[in-house]
C-alpha cells in the first residue's frame, strides 16, 4: 500500500466522480481508477459503488476513507516536521511566473532584508502551482492565477499593465494616453519575452504584428541599439521601466486598449506565516506605497 494510492482514493471519494478526480490530480483517469482497483485488491473488498458517470462510497470505502485521511495526516506532518528541522535559516525561495515581477522585487526586497538569502526562478508556466507550495519547492509563488487549495493563503502583489515607450519627439508624446486600435502608420518594435502577461496579451501583439507590422527582436542587444538609433516606437510595461532604461529621450505612455492589464497574487502555505513575515511585511508597505 502507498500513499499516492490513499491520497488518490481520498480525491475520488471527495469528487464522486474519476473523471473530476483525474483533473484534480493531474493525471490519466485510467492511471486513477488503477490505482483505486489495487487498492481495493489489496484491502479485499471493494471501497465504491459504481455508476455510469458517479461513483460513492460503500461501508467498507467509508471506513477505508476515515484510516486514509488520518495515515496521509500523520505523513504530512511527519514531512513538514523534518521539512522544518533541514530548513535553514534566512532562505527564501521564490517563484515567479513572469521575469517583470521578480526583476522588479527581488532586488529591492534583498536590499531591504540583506540577511536573507533570496533565491528566485521562473516557473515553466502556472500549472501545479498548488503542487509546487505544498511539496515544498518554493516558500511563495507569484502569479497572475490564484492557487486553489485551502491550506494556501493568497495576497496582491503587484499590478502590471503594457506601456507605450514613445521617442520625445514623436506627436504621440505629447499624449496622456494612447489607443493603438485608434492609430495608423506606427513604427513599432517590440523585444520578446516569455511568462504568464507576455502569454495573456499574445493576442494583442499578434493584431500589432498584423495591422502595423511590428517586428519583434529575441536579441536584447540588438534590440536596444535599434532604440538608441531609431525613432520607433516599442512597449514596455509598469514594471519593467523600473529596471529597464529605454533612454533620456523617451516618454512613456499608458495604453488604453483592453486586456493589457493584469494583477499578480503571492500565494503561500499557511503554515509558513510566521517564516515568511520579513516578506509579507515588505510586500504590505510596497502595496501601500504604491510601489508595486
Amino acid at each position: 500500500m502507498e500513499l499516492t494510492q490513499l491520497r488518490y482514493f481520498k480525491t475520488a471519494a471527495e469528487c464522486n466522480n474519476f473523471s473530476e478526480a483525474a483533473e484534480r490530480l493531474h493525471v490519466s483517469q485510467p492511471a486513477l481508477s488503477l490505482s483505486v482497483k489495487k487498492l481495493e485488491e489489496e484491502l479485499g473488498v471493494p471501497l465504491f459503488e459504481r455508476s455510469k458517470n458517479k461513483i460513492c462510497l460503500n461501508d467498507a470505502g467509508r471506513l477505508a476513507l476515515t484510516y486514509a485521511e488520518a495515515i496521509l495526516a500523520k505523513a504530512d506532518e511527519m514531512k513538514n516536521t523534518f521539512y522544518q528541522f533541514i530548513r535553514r535559516d534566512n532562505v527564501l525561495l521564490l517563484g515567479f511566473c513572469d521575469p517583470g515581477p521578480m526583476r522588479f522585487s527581488v532586488p529591492l526586497l534583498q536590499k531591504h532584508h540583506p540577511n536573507i538569502d533570496i533565491t528566485s526562478a521562473l516557473l515553466p508556466d502556472e500549472n501545479n502551482l498548488e503542487t509546487l507550495l505544498l511539496t515544498h519547492q518554493y516558500d511563495a509563488v507569484i502569479s497572475i492565477k490564484k492557487p486553489q487549495n485551502e491550506n494556501i493563503i493568497t495576497i496582491p502583489f503587484a499590478e502590471e499593465e503594457l506601456m507605450l515607450s514613445v521617442p520625445a519627439g514623436h506627436p504621440l508624446a505629447t499624449k496622456k494616453s494612447v489607443c493603438l486600435h485608434n492609430e495608423q502608420d506606427l513604427q513599432l518594435i517590440n523585444y520578446s519575452g516569455d511568462g504568464a502577461y507576455v502569454r495573456q496579451i499574445k493576442p494583442f501583439t499578434d493584431w500589432l504584428s498584423d495591422k502595423f507590422g511590428m517586428k519583434t527582436y529575441n536579441d536584447y542587444f540588438v534590440f536596444r541599439q535599434l532604440l538608441n538609433n531609431d525613432n520607433r516606437l516599442c512597449f514596455t510595461t509598469k514594471l519593467v521601466r523600473h529596471y529597464r532604461n529605454d533612454g533620456a529621450d523617451r516618454v512613456i505612455i499608458p495604453l488604453e486598449d483592453e486586456g493589457l492589464k493584469a494583477s499578480y497574487c503571492l500565494s503561500y502555505l499557511k503554515e509558513s506565516r510566521k517564516y515568511l513575515s520579513p516578506l509579507l511585511t515588505w510586500v504590505e508597505k510596497q502595496l501601500s506605497y504604491n510601489k508595486i
